[in-house]
């Protein structure tokens, strides 16, 4: 085949991870490792004169990845549906993905690349294929989730991608081993961010601890973020009981570019 003409079925999207239920109900579940947030779809192109293109694509205007929650089920399309899909709520950072989302249809209608005139609605799909909504509704979680890298996804049939190029993201937070504790490195970009960011890590362990938060604290420094935290796991201990003692006082605000980086450690 000529390699000019080599045809592939691709879209862009960032990798989706979350503190995913171990059962669904009936469906083709998506496997985990598969599971993203769809920023173009471009179905059948000539690949190689895309791989060009992309080396124009847009920088988006934030470092770090985000993070946010599943707030409803969808069922696509609305007649005969066969998706079940997740929305997502990225909540104060909303604007800044859907800000990207434009910026990538301008820069691919400049190539002449098709777009979806549809809204955009942020989402994940989780299953295909025949199922029961009913059931689907009932088992549904608002659970937090993490976006991470810019993908470049090939698509291989049966709800299966490959990745074939990415563009890098700073996690909001990862977790490392620690002797007898749970700890993570935290990043954002002000102290209010590493404290949301911090939450969605303890959510991961504990996702009902989401219902406990101060929206409107705007700590200016390291103690009110771990003050924070501490009085989120306090009131999440006292009405539901939790898995955590408290967020230690420890260590520092790192400034890496243009993001702050902090190594919390759980009380377990």
């Amino acid at each position: 085949m000529d390699k000019e003409r080599e045809t592939k079925r691709v879209f862009l999207g960032m990798e989706c991870l979350a503190p995913w239920p171990s059962d669904f109900p009936n469906g083709r579940i998506v496997q985990e490792k598969d599971r993203h947030i769809t920023l173009a779809f471009l179905g059948n192109i000539e690949f190689e004169p895309f791989m060009e293109h992309l080396k124009k694509i847009p920088k988006p205007e934030f470092s770090v990845g985000f993070t946010g929650v599943f707030n409803h089920c969808h069922f696509f399309p609305k007649k005969k549906p066969h998706v079940v899909a997740w929305e997502v709520d990225l909540q104060k950072r909303q604007k800044e993905l859907l800000k990207y989302h434009q910026a990538i249809e301008h820069w691919l209608q400049e190539g002449h690349y098709p777009v979806d005139d549809r809204p955009y609605l942020p989402h994940v799909t989780v299953s295909r294929g025949k199922f029961q909504p009913s059931r689907w509704k009932k088992a549904f979680q608002h659970l937090p989730l993490l976006l991470t890298d810019i993908h470049l996804y090939e698509s291989l049939g049966s709800s299966q991608y490959k990745k074939i190029w990415t563009f890098p993201l700073a996690a909001p937070f990862t977790e490392f081993e620690h002797t007898a504790d749970i700890a993570f490195v935290v990043r954002g970009r002000d102290e209010r961010e590493v404290l949301d960011h911090a939450i969605t890590a303890l959510a991961f362990e504990f996702p009902q601890i989401l219902e406990f938060v101060d929206e409107e604290q705007t700590p200016q420094n390291l103690n009110d973020v771990v003050m924070a935290l501490n009085q989120v796991v306090g009131r999440a201990d006292a009405e539901v009981g939790t898995p955590f003692k408290a967020v230690s006082y420890h260590g520092n605000l790192v400034q890496l570019g243009d993001y702050l980086e902090w190594e919390m450690i759980v009380d377990v």
